[in-house]
């Protein structure tokens, strides 16, 4: 078995040359270079549970940075079906009770949320349209309940920084 070196809280340490083999194989698996630092945080979790449990780190981070380039786009083709359907949905029903500037507000909210990045979107829809629960979207994510608080709280912020910019709110 290789030796796995760990860090001074007891974690596997990744070494700055297999930081960058992950962030490569990440951008040749077609996750955008704005994704790669958590596509990096999901292999170092991944290897977290791995307990030292590798022969060869090298090999392993690349068949592991693969899985999670492979898991991006199935969660974007995922999240663009799910804004398909409910774009469908509202235009065949829309709400009732609303007022012209309630539903106008939300669609520009729908077109700034394409503006942010694939994970924050994802934790977005999840939280706010499907109202599922922090530890549901961390379980269904494969993340920490912490990652998911983290990207709904810099979402949240980016969100309204663009709704302000346009002076929506």
């Amino acid at each position: 078995m290789g030796k796995t070196h760990r860090s001074t809280t007891g974690g596997p340490l990744l070494e700055p040359s297999d930081v960058e083999l992950v962030r490569a194989m990440l951008a040749l698996g077609g996750v955008p270079w704005a994704e790669l630092d958590d596509g990096v945080q999901q292999v170092r979790v991944k290897l977290l549970e791995t307990e030292g449990r590798i022969r060869n780190l090298r090999a392993w981070l690349s068949v592991v940075s693969s899985r999670v380039a492979v898991d991006w786009h199935r969660n974007r083709s995922r999240d663009a079906s799910l804004r398909e359907r409910l774009a469908a949905r509202w235009q065949d029903h829309p709400p009732t009770g609303q007022s012209e500037d309630s539903r106008l507000l939300a669609l520009t909210v729908a077109e700034e949320l394409e503006g942010l990045p694939v994970a924050q979107r994802q934790v977005l829809a999840l939280r706010y349209y499907a109202d599922l629960t922090v530890r549901d979207i961390a379980h269904r994510l494969s993340v920490p309940e912490g990652t998911v608080k983290s990207r709904l709280h810099t979402a949240v912020a980016a969100l309204g920084r663009r709704l302000r910019d346009m002076e929506v709110i």
